[in-house]
């Protein structure tokens, strides 16, 4: 008899089913995982709520894991049983022209793991081993998945190039945010500003090593930051919180020659919009979409040397029997939630 295995399924909008299914078994190339934790990202929920395009249902969400591998299949020699490994799931197809010039992220025919295909919210998951990297054993395996998110914070600023002396500003200060907080000071900028419309969140900044805080709620931004930068503005903005009507307050913060990173998603138009400022101030956008597996070593490697600190992220955690709960939890309260965590339950 074959053994089972349960996820949950999210069924239709806000519908999510604990579901028992056949053990997945690793063939060629592949790792059987068994899931220790999943984080929930702002993606999960808006595909939970039904939100998200091109999600066909049923599906099993998740992207952000850990776990432990429990079987390899044949010709798999990089990863062994028992070992803790934090899952990339950006699937890639390996062939297309963007596959070919060494940027998968951007692949054609590309799948995020818990969208376009089953993801982690299960109590085992297969992959092929490339797309796992061992963790060391003395990182949380809750903790650790918030390296998933460092990684594409990484990605974004080695884009953007963050250069010693520089003012950088970041705006919002969820998961993300305080991620780009943190690295940008550990890029060598001269000073970064944290903003966010929450006291809670910016004295985490404060302890993520912003050099000055901006209360969005109580505080005019751009003269802030103006007065923050010593009048000449930001060279560096990272959006992180993704909200249209923030588009023109970052270019206006910008100093002439400045880049602004938009990192933080949004499928909403923006009204009003000029390319003006571009041409006046000749500013630099920079897209940034996902990872890369050269991010992920990196990223592991800031968690496990301790130049990242990731204590206070897991806002709450829950087991899967209860991952309805979580979302639900997640949707009545996004603004106060860095990460959720499901486990595997009992």
């Amino acid at each position: 008899m074959a053994e089972h295995t349960r996820a949950a399924v999210l069924t239709a909008p806000r519908r999510l089913e604990l579901v028992a299914r056949p053990k997945p078994v690793a063939r060629e190339g592949e790792a059987l995982v068994r899931v220790a934790a999943t984080a929930v990202c702002h993606t999960d929920l808006e595909i939970y709520i039904g939100r998200h395009p091109g999600v066909r249902l049923p599906r099993v969400m998740g992207h952000e894991a850990t776990g432990v591998v429990e079987a390899v299949g044949p010709g798999a020699g990089r990863l062994r049983p028992g070992q803790r490994v934090l899952l990339n799931p950006i699937i890639a197809c390996g062939s297309c022209d963007c596959c070919a010039r060494g940027r998968g992220n951007l692949c054609r025919r590309a799948g995020l793991f818990g969208r376009e295909m089953d993801g982690s919210l299960a109590e085992h998951v297969v992959l092929p081993e490339r797309y796992l990297y061992p963790l060391p054993e003395h990182l949380s395996l809750t903790k650790a998945t918030l390296i998933e998110t460092l990684a594409t914070v990484r990605h974004a600023q080695e884009r953007a190039r963050i250069a010693p002396e520089e003012f950088v500003v970041v705006l919002g200060q969820g998961a993300a945010g305080l991620l780009h907080t943190q690295l940008a000071k550990l890029s060598g900028a001269r000073k970064v500003v944290a903003v966010s419309r929450s006291p809670a969140k910016l004295a985490l900044a404060r302890r993520m090593k912003a050099d000055e805080v901006v209360d969005a709620s109580r505080q005019d931004v751009v003269a802030a930051v103006r007065e923050a930068t010593d009048g000449r503005g930001a060279d560096v903005v990272v959006d992180a919180a993704g909200a249209p009507a923030l588009l023109a307050p970052a270019l206006e913060m910008l100093a002439p020659g400045g880049k602004l990173l938009l990192y933080g998603i949004s499928h909403r138009p923006v009204a009003d919009f000029t390319t003006f400022p571009l041409y006046f101030k000749e500013l630099t956008i920079y897209g940034s979409r996902a990872l890369t597996p050269e991010d992920v070593g990196p990223a592991i490697a800031l968690v496990a040397e301790g130049a990242v600190d990731l204590e206070g992220f897991i806002t709450a955690t829950y087991p899967l029997e209860r991952a309805a709960a979580a979302f639900d939890d997640y949707e009545r309260a996004p603004g106060s939630i860095l990460r959720l965590v499901i486990g595997p339950g009992e």
